[in-house]
């Protein structure tokens, strides 16, 4: 037998090679409806958006109408201490100024952005964030009715009354809970270690008419309003598209309200959508009817 022969009767007869797979677009596309997924061929990703400078965010939140009557606590213990002289003690679920301002409204941002971006923290908005906060308590009521605080700050929880209190922090989300007691004169500390979505109830065990309510996030951008309505937002994240809420312990969610004194593009369960442009300062007024607070 030759050499061919013998090569031939080894290798057998050749074989036609099939063609390499061709990835287009069509076929992903009719791969993808064959799954069920998307049918739409996927493009380039693009870049999110960055902030382009800083700006401000002013504004004050009013009361339209009658607000309801105080609501009157009862003291059940150390009255001493709680009810001095046996005045009444006030729920201050709603506090209105003279010119209808209400106080204790917490505005936060809730746009997510890369944490710890110098393009979306100002330096001077972190250093006042993360600055240690002290919350204490008198005469049976907390001093600070809302605090708000970043995930990354320390809550120095402190006792000025003369009888021990119990300080139980609810946290909510990523905020731990807290339950510790204080005696007289005593303090802790609280680390949240993680952000909630909304503010959490504050309260103690001992003396149970005492309230307050508490925010932890992760962004250092955070206003309460004080007594007359007001809130200021400094170095804010200029140029891109930001996301508020907007919140008050008897309304919640604040559903309702005229908001005058520039754009805005949606105002609905407390959300607020606002671009600012460049060393702007807006100021926006919000003006909720009364019976959002259990008025007229």
């Amino acid at each position: 037998m030759s050499a061919a022969a013998i090569v031939v009767s080894l290798t057998g007869c050749p074989r036609p090679l099939t063609a390499p797979a061709r990835v287009t677009e069509t076929n992903v596309v009719a791969l993808r409806k064959a799954f069920g997924g998307d049918q739409t061929a996927a493009g380039p990703a693009k870049a999110a958006p960055e902030p382009t400078g800083w700006a401000t965010f002013k504004g004050v939140v009013k009361l339209n109408g009658t607000p309801p009557a105080p609501t009157t606590l009862t003291v059940t213990s150390d009255h001493a201490v709680c009810a001095p002289g046996g005045r009444p003690v006030y729920a201050n679920d709603l506090v209105v100024g003279a010119d209808g301002g209400i106080k204790n409204v917490v505005v936060y941002l809730t746009t997510k952005y890369p944490e710890g971006d110098p393009a979306w923290e100002h330096p001077d908005v972190v250093a006042a964030a993360d600055a240690p906060q002290p919350f204490d308590q008198k005469e049976c009521v907390f001093l600070t009715r809302v605090f708000t605080m970043r995930s990354t700050a320390v809550l120095t929880i402190l006792n000025s009354d003369p009888v021990g209190h119990n300080t139980n922090i609810s946290g909510g989300g990523g905020a731990a809970p807290f339950n510790g007691t204080i005696p007289s004169g005593g303090r802790a500390t609280y680390t949240p270690g993680g952000e909630s979505s909304e503010p959490f109830g504050v309260s103690c065990s001992i003396h149970p008419w005492m309230a307050a309510y508490g925010i932890v996030r992760k962004s250092p951008y955070f206003a309460v309003t004080d007594e007359n309505g007001q809130f200021e937002l400094k170095n804010v994240p200029a140029g891109v598209p930001l996301e508020f809420r907007i919140w008050q312990e008897k309304s919640r969610f604040l559903g309702e309200a005229e908001i005058t004194g520039g754009a805005f593009d949606k105002f609905n369960k407390g959300r607020l959508n606002l671009q600012l442009d460049p060393d702007e300062t807006r100021e926006l007024v919000f003006v909720a009817p009364a019976k959002l607070f259990g008025g007229n």
